[in-house]
């Protein structure tokens, strides 16, 4: 699979990342097959549910706040923080106000 970001590229994710009210919106900057790079958009009170992934999942908060459940352990996550979700671990995450993220996965 092919990135969907070419070399030398500037992207500026926060900027480009948009709220629709109700949903989670998602955008895929750069995914082959072994690694993803996404920036998510959630409104206020969105979620991923519980899930287990089978690759380690950092993510990089740009705006807002989170609450994330590891392994059942909850962290409450703010602009600027990040945290892996391990492989095989369940975790989830809410959206405590309007939050914007940047993802990767592989």
């Amino acid at each position: 699979m092919e990135p969907t970001i070419t070399e030398h590229e500037l992207i500026k994710l926060k900027k480009n990342l948009y709220y629709e009210k109700g949903s989670i919106m998602t955008t895929t900057i750069y995914k082959t097959d072994i690694q993803t790079v996404a920036g998510l958009a959630f409104d206020r009170g969105q979620s991923i549910m519980p899930c287990i992934s089978p690759s380690n999942v950092m993510i990089h908060i740009l705006e807002g706040q989170a609450e994330v459940m590891i392994a059942g352990k909850n962290y409450d996550i703010f602009e600027g923080d990040k945290i892996l979700m391990p492989k095989d671990k369940i975790h989830a995450l809410f959206a405590k106000t309007k939050l914007k993220l940047a993802l990767v996965k592989g």
